[in-house]
């Protein structure tokens, strides 16, 4: 039998013994990254349709749902997620447009190429997609300090007063990964997905 002071041993199911509040928070970080196996089959056909909803699989939306604590309520897209071509006028493929048609209730947020003034790229994103894309922000440089990484988050958020934890990012991994990753942390978003994990065709 183990003492109030000496924490228990490898395998237990007990909550964590009071040792430092590291020991705590990776108690919460382990239960919190475990699969949903106890929710009500309400609750898990209820997400189902939700992630359905939001246009991902639900593998994508649990993930989310566990890191934010909440329902994302909005996709904020990076230029490389929406397949943006920069010709003479702004061009947006038929299968990215079709798939952000089907969504349900989202806000539809979008990040300006560079020298695109957001505002400008927002009236043309709508125009071209026929998509009521709610806010732009102008996508920061790869190199941007923290605080511009987390003002450039909140110029896309604060029009619509949403707070970063109900706002996943969709990027492209290989060219935008590292940035994508950072601008979750500095915004405290809820999370990052691959474009092609988004935009996959249904199975």
């Amino acid at each position: 039998m183990t003492s109030p002071s000496t924490p228990p041993g490898i395998g237990h199911n007990q909550d964590p013994a009071p040792v430092s509040l590291w020991h705590k928070h990776m108690w919460e970080r382990a239960r919190a990254e475990q699969p949903d196996r106890r929710l009500p089959l309400a609750v898990v056909r209820m997400r189902m349709a939700r992630a359905a909803e939001l246009g991902m699989g639900y593998a994508e939306y649990a993930a989310l749902y566990r890191t934010a604590g909440r329902d994302p309520a909005g996709l904020l897209f990076t230029p490389g997620a929406l397949h943006l071509r920069l010709k003479r006028r702004l061009e947006i493929p038929d299968t990215v447009r079709s798939h952000l048609a089907r969504l349900g209730t989202c806000h539809l947020l979008a990040l300006a190429p560079e020298g695109e003034h957001p505002t400008e790229f927002l009236e043309e994103l709508r125009e071209v997609s026929n998509l009521p894309f709610a806010a732009a922000a102008a996508m920061p440089a790869a190199t941007a300090p923290w605080p511009v990484l987390a003002s450039v988050v909140r110029a896309a958020l604060d029009p619509l007063r949403l707070p970063g934890t109900a706002i996943a990012l969709i990027g492209a991994a290989a060219s935008e990964a590292r940035l994508c990753d950072s601008l979750v942390t500095a915004g405290r978003l809820a999370g990052v997905l691959d474009r092609d994990t988004y935009f996959r065709p249904a199975a």
